[in-house]
Order: C-alpha cells, then sequence, then structure tokens
C-alpha cells in the first residue's frame, strides 16, 4: 500500500480547524458522537452570536468535516466521520 500523501482538502479541513471557535464547535461535536447537536445547543456551548455561528458552520462543513440535517424545523450538527478518519489516517501515517 502506498503511503498517504496530502491533498488540497486536507489542507483546507486543517485550515477550517485553525481558528479557536471552529475548533471548540468540531471539538464538542466530536464528543456528540454521531447524533450531533442543534445550532441552538452548539450555540450556548460556543457562546458566539447566532450569524458568527452560521458562519462558523458553513466554514466547517465546507471543509467537509461536518455534515447538517434538517429535523422539522431545526438544523442538527455533526461530525463527517469518513473525512476525519481519513485526516487521522493521514496524521499517523506521518509518525
Amino acid at each position: 500500500m502506498a503511503p498517504m500523501q496530502a491533498e488540497p482538502r486536507h489542507a483546507e479541513a486543517f485550515k477550517a480547524l485553525s481558528h479557536l471557535t471552529r475548533l471548540n464547535i468540531f471539538f464538542y461535536l466530536v464528543k456528540k458522537g454521531a447524533v450531533g447537536d442543534s445550532v441552538g445547543n452548539i450555540q450556548a456551548v460556543v457562546n458566539v452570536p447566532g450569524p458568527t455561528l452560521s458562519h462558523h458552520l458553513d466554514i466547517l462543513q465546507r471543509a467537509g468535516l461536518l455534515n447538517a440535517r434538517r429535523e422539522e424545523r431545526f438544523i442538527f450538527y455533526s461530525i463527517q466521520k469518513e473525512n476525519v478518519t481519513d485526516m487521522i489516517r493521514l496524521l499517523t501515517a506521518c509518525c
């Protein structure tokens, strides 16, 4: 098996995590598991205004780190497990 190589998508994901608020959102959602959590609950934990939170969630989602799903009038975010697992493999392959 050939060694893993970093790709532009990896750089985008790590770039998305380079902001403290986004890193805290990411860590919180990792702890929430596959179910994830609602925007309202995430906002209460990270304590940022709604528009700011939406901006950060959008960046994390575009970087392939989060999934979003709508349940009635609520939006839930969860970790995009396959991409996060791929990033972990990349990090551990170089060690």
